[in-house]
Formats: C-alpha cells, sequence, structure tokens
C-alpha cells in the first residue's frame, strides 16, 4: 500500500506545470524599501553574452534583504525580465528574474 501512495505521489510531480508561476506566490503586506539613486560601478562583463541583473530586494526570513547586482550567462534567442515586486490588492510579490522567448 504504501509502494502504491509513493508512486502515485511521484507521478503528481511529473504532472505539475514546469512554469515558475506555478508556486504558491507569497504575499508581504508592505513593499520593499525604496532602492536609492547611486552609481552601480560595474564589474567588467565576464563574456560577450553575459546580461546584467539590477541590484534587487528579496523577502527572507521576516525581512527584506538587499541582493547586489551581477552578471549572468545569457540565453541565446531570449530576454531576461529583471526580477520585480508587483503589487496587489493582498499584497506585494516577488516575481523572481527569468527569460523569455525573443
Amino acid at each position: 500500500l504504501s509502494r502504491c501512495i509513493v508512486l502515485s505521489a511521484l507521478s503528481l510531480v511529473f504532472l505539475l506545470p514546469a512554469s515558475g508561476d506555478a508556486g504558491v506566490r507569497v504575499y508581504v503586506r508592505f513593499g520593499p524599501p525604496k532602492l536609492k539613486t547611486v552609481k552601480v560601478i560595474k564589474p567588467a562583463r565576464p563574456h560577450r553574452h553575459a546580461v546584467w541583473v539590477k541590484g534587487h530586494w528579496v523577502y527572507r526570513n521576516g525581512r527584506y534583504v538587499y541582493v547586489e547586482g551581477h552578471w549572468i550567462k545569457g540565453r541565446p534567442g531570449h530576454v531576461y525580465v529583471q526580477p520585480h515586486w508587483v503589487k496587489t490588492a493582498r499584497g506585494y510579490y516577488f516575481v523572481p528574474g527569468h527569460w523569455v522567448k525573443k
């Protein structure tokens, strides 16, 4: 019986959508702190296809934490959407940076 339950549970994992939006959204009642206007000195681009991820706030362990800007490996045929917060009637939720096909 337990083997059937485990196999059923594993099969459900493969049926769930693979989209980043498929997970549970966590809402925060108050928005992230304002980004200060500062001059960012980007480190040298590590390679031709690198994409800069702007500095942004994430919510961890009950508080906002700032993530410094950094380079990531580019994906040919895709455009990078920067991480950002969305304000709704329920509060704010975070949309992680992700790639969208051109």
